[in-house]
């Protein structure tokens, strides 16, 4: 019977056993919070937040940092769908989340007074619940996932994240915060809810891709809970497909395997296509997402990384805390050869573009698949025409006119001359500069 699929990418890890990586962050968070540190949680959508939050809130994984699990109450908030509630009914939903965790600990929560239903939901009714759950023993901690969202809320002013911070400060309470950007850098409803102290209390934890070993070792783990073997070079393929990322690794792990087990063998060469095709398939929404919530200069500079990653400092660490690039020894690449392959295929505004090449005229510099290819003047000046007149066919005399000019001079030899030139520098992709006997040349995409 075969066995199933053991990588997961639909949602959250919740189990430990499947859970790699992330030693350091998870000894930060939990040493903090021992010390009723409040954090707040940084890292970019679908790199693991909410399976980190998950593990952290384990009884098994916090006992082994410090914590115990008849004192801290981790009661996980999913800010998701509290946009639109009010002050009220966000408090009511907190202690309805705080009454949950605590039957899950065979507590009742009534005995407490938490959810009358008879007390208005007031900040001094919630504060009152708070200070009973204090009173019996419990250092709560708040965990509020996709903040992002919360932060919109029409309803949560200066005053109500204020009253937060005075609860942490007068009780045993701590916040966890899971934003893709860092508190401060949020766009909240009331701007000036940015003058509240509640943003002093926060550690940062910053969340990136995985190591190189974590991904080996993720991608080999999880296929041998699943019975089957990937080999090294399947492995190495997978880490070229997807690279560290813990989504992406995961989608490449499950194609795999899903390939492997129809096989009932490891995967071959003859399997790599299909699989880098069902992969592309899946990871094509997520690419988009991420190119579509970058500035044109951030779009720009990861179109032309090869030739801007020395020029422009600020965007290319923006770009690297996003995760979509990664630092060599040699200086920074792509996140991955997939996202190498989208990256190239996406219009960028300010560059002409026409299959593999593109054109920086502000800058004065051709690119093939992103790497300035080294034209003399003329080359470049014919290179620009051909572009822009992509997929139609031009006459030696109208490119004549293009690069030299008035300087006519009848010499069909001079022409060919700097077209073989070009096709030289051009590479493999030479045969795009395609010769229409009797006709001219076109400039195939």
């Amino acid at each position: 019977m075969p066995s199933s699929n053991p990588f997961f990418h639909r949602g959250p890890i919740r189990d430990r056993a499947y859970f790699f990586g992330r030693e350091h962050e998870v000894s930060q968070a939990l040493s903090l919070l021992g010390n009723g540190q409040s954090i707040s949680l940084i890292g970019q959508r679908r790199i693991g937040k909410t399976s980190l939050l998950f593990h952290i809130a384990d009884p098994e994984v916090f006992t082994r940092h410090g914590l115990r699990p008849d004192k801290h109450l981790f009661v996980y908030v999913d800010c998701g769908g509290m946009g639109g509630l009010d002050q009220p009914g966000l408090y009511r939903v907190l202690l309805e989340e705080i009454g949950d965790a605590l039957a899950d600990k065979g507590q009742t929560p009534d005995q407490l007074g938490m959810l009358d239903e008879s007390r208005p939901m007031t900040y001094r009714g919630f504060e009152r619940a708070l200070r009973g759950l204090v009173r019996e023993g419990w250092k709560p901690i708040l965990v509020l996932d996709e903040f992002d969202l919360m932060a919109h809320n029409p309803h949560l002013d200066p005053d109500f994240f204020s009253g937060l911070r005075a609860l942490a400060a007068k009780y045993s309470i701590a916040y966890v915060t899971a934003s893709k950007r860092p508190l401060l850098d949020l766009t909240y409803a009331d701007a000036s809810t940015l003058s509240s102290p509640f943003f002093n209390i926060f550690a940062s934890v910053r969340q990136g891709l995985f190591s190189e070993d974590v991904a080996r070792n993720l991608l080999t783990g999880l296929a041998s809970r699943g019975e089957l073997t990937f080999a090294p070079s399947t492995i190495d393929s997978l880490l070229d497909l997807a690279g560290p990322h813990p989504l992406f690794l995961q989608i490449a792990g499950f194609h795999a395997f899903e390939l492997g087990q129809a096989a009932d063998s490891t995967l071959s060469d003859a399997d790599l296509p299909e699989l880098r095709t069902r992969f592309c398939a899946s990871v094509e929404e997520h690419f988009h997402y991420y190119w579509r919530n970058l500035t044109l200069e951030e779009q720009h500079t990861l179109f032309t990384l090869a030739v801007s990653r020395n020029s422009q400092p600020d965007v290319i660490r923006h770009l690297e805390q996003e995760c979509l690039i990664l630092r060599r020894a040699e200086g920074y690449d792509y996140l991955s050869s997939a996202f190498r392959e989208f990256v190239g295929s996406q219009p960028v505004s300010g560059l002409l573009q026409a299959g593999p090449v593109a054109i920086d005229e502000n800058r004065h510099r051709a690119l093939l698949y992103g790497q300035s290819l080294e034209l003399t003047p003329t080359q470049y000046t014919l290179m620009v025409h051909l572009i822009k007149e992509a997929g139609q066919v031009i006459t030696p005399e109208e490119l004549e006119r293009a690069v030299w000019g008035e300087k006519y001079i009848e010499d069909p030899e001079r022409l060919k001359s700097v077209i073989k030139g070009l096709r030289r520098v051009l590479g493999d992709e030479a045969e795009r500069l395609e010769n229409v006997r009797g006709v001219g040349y076109m400039w195939r995409c």
